[in-house]
């Protein structure tokens, strides 16, 4: 028989080596914030330089969110197969390699390459990382430990913002945008010296028998199946929501409503802030309430706010960055639970390869999104397009969460 290695709960393990996978994994997530949120804030620039239509936007940021999917369910199959910290630090190291080769593209065929190999890495970090400390949390407080987890998502956006609004105030933004991918490979090093600490990870073994089916059958074999489908199908509509929100809310302010690029910033701050509570927050309340419920809440919310935040005129300017704050606290609210959710749906065995599944072919789903929004925009208008996307996606989220079963508490193996 073969073995895979995987990480057990937090019980009986030494606390320091926990803080340490703790820290880890958040610089990962923060890293993906960054990287992440820095082509919606470039993707002016890169318009400008090469050209394109706003089709061709949204068809970039697709190809990476697409990528990202396979990314996601090789991860976490070779996460299972292999442990999870020894993905990880391949991960990072790849990651930071297409960042940098970003910033080289000198027409629109290098960039869509390069960033779509800089997803599929991207992609990969995802399922590793939440099976790693999903395994490491206790049950009745894995919501909000991976959900402070994902709260780094927010610092990392919050440095993409920052490193938009020097980079555009010394320079032109046809090259602007290239010194914000330089900017992100060092962040990567960083994650990368982190990871590689954390080479004596305590291991459990999953046992499994030569003539046992592979992990992708098992995945859709009776006892999982209705698991891996109605996941796939959840995150799949509700990553269109997110991404319908964070793809195209900067080009938004700036050509819809006529912002300058400080006066983009600074909503992007208020959205910042209210993305890192909402991480935080979320996280306790999904342990209180149940998932199903707070995913309830917090889609609604963004739904009923990100329409209200399209609708408010734009000189009613406090209205409008509170309107931001709470738009950004209801996104990352959602996607507060999905780390315990995805993880709590599949034995040890295949963890890895269910979350990557679930959330990454969910996300490939979803990269369809900005590339139907951008050729949407030129007909009914950007705005328009982004609300219409969102309602729909909302409908479709809340009836896939309350058919599958509520996880909160439960032990993992």
């Amino acid at each position: 028989m073969t073995t895979t290695s995987t990480a057990p709960s937090s019980a009986g393990v030494d606390r320091s080596l926990v803080r340490r996978v703790t820290w880890a994994t958040w610089t990962g997530w923060g890293l993906d914030g960054f990287t992440n949120q820095m082509f919606p804030l470039a993707l002016g620039g890169i318009i400008a330089t090469f050209g394109l239509t706003t089709g061709q936007g949204g068809l970039a940021t697709s190809c990476a969110l697409i990528s990202s999917a396979v990314g996601g369910v090789v991860g976490g199959r070779l996460a299972d197969r292999f442990g999870r910290v020894q993905v990880l630090v391949l991960v990072i190291g790849a990651y930071a390699l297409f960042t940098g080769l970003t910033a080289t593209s000198q027409n629109f065929e290098q960039l869509l390459l390069w960033h779509t190999l800089e997803g599929l890495f991207f992609g990969a970090e995802w399922p590793v990382g939440a099976a790693l400390m999903a395994e490491y949390a206790a049950p009745e407080r894995r919501g909000r430990v991976l959900a402070w987890i994902q709260s780094a998502w927010s610092v990392g956006w919050a440095g993409a913002n920052l490193a938009y609004l020097l980079s555009n105030a010394w320079l032109p933004e046809t090259a602007a945008w290239r010194v914000m991918f330089v900017t992100g490979v060092l962040p990567a090093l960083v994650a990368l010296l982190i990871r590689r600490k954390l080479r004596d990870v305590p291991t459990t073994q999953v046992q499994r028998k030569p003539r046992e089916q592979g992990a992708f059958a098992e995945l859709f074999a009776p006892g999982l199946r209705k698991h891996t489908v109605l996941g796939t199908l959840f995150g799949a509509s509700g990553l269109a929501s997110t991404y319908a929100m964070q793809t195209w809310i900067p080009l938004y302010l700036k050509e819809d409503r006529g912002l300058s690029v400080s006066d983009t910033a600074m909503y992007i701050w208020f959205m910042i802030a209210g993305n890192w509570l909402g991480y935080v927050l979320g996280g306790h309340l999904h342990d209180r309430i149940g998932r199903r419920w707070a995913f309830t809440v917090f889609y609604l919310g963004t739904t009923v706010f990100g329409f209200l935040f399209m609708a408010v005129p734009l000189d009613a300017l406090w209205y409008n960055l509170l309107l931001a704050f709470v738009v950004g606290f209801f996104i990352s609210a959602q996607a507060s639970g999905k780390g315990a959710l995805f993880t709590e749906l599949f034995p040890a065995r295949v963890r890895g390869t269910g979350a990557g599944v679930t959330y990454n072919v969910g996300r490939g789903v979803a990269a369809f999104s900005p590339a139907f929004i951008g050729w949407a925009a030129a007909g009914s208008g950007l705005g328009r397009a982004i609300v219409t996307v969102v309602m729909i996606c909302t409908v479709l989220t809340l009836l896939f969460i309350w058919l599958l079963p509520e996880t909160k508490g439960r032990v993992l193996d």
